[in-house]
């Protein structure tokens, strides 16, 4: 399996781990970096350096929101390991983070498509169907 690391703000990395160990349990390859209120961008940084270098040689990054800190600092460091093949998406989500951790796929790309699709598909609003009224006078009797 590829790694896979997890990101975003507040606790946002640390809660989706916990919610996804329930659905999937533990995962091997899976870290999770807070980018916490106290945090700088440059503490940000080493914490993802050092959770990207336990990761392997391809690693999906997985953060809450594009154009944030946590987004614009994993992009930036894709460039600190020329090594590895290191992708990022964003707007994470329990159905992108379950599909990754429960399917394995032949590549880093068909990860990359596959959670794209199921983060995707796994938004979705609740609508109250309305069930149709039958008069007395339309039922037959």
């Amino acid at each position: 399996m590829i790694g896979v690391l997890i990101t975003g703000h507040g606790s946002f990395a640390t809660g989706m781990m916990s919610a996804s160990r329930l659905i999937v349990g533990p995962k091997d390859n899976f870290v999770g970096v807070d980018f916490l209120e106290e945090d700088s961008v440059d503490t940000l940084s080493d914490k993802l350096r050092k959770a990207m270098g336990t990761l392997g040689n391809e690693i999906l990054v997985l953060v809450d929101l594009a154009g944030g800190s946590p987004f614009k600092t994993a992009v930036t460091l894709k460039s600190d390991f020329p090594d590895k093949a290191i992708e990022v998406i964003s707007g994470a989500n329990m159905p992108m983070v379950t599909s990754v951790l429960l399917e394995e796929k032949p590549t880093l790309e068909e990860y990359v498509e596959n959670a794209m699709e199921m983060g995707a598909i796994g938004i979705k609003q609740f609508k109250k169907k309305i069930k149709p009224q039958i008069s007395p006078s339309e039922d037959g009797i």
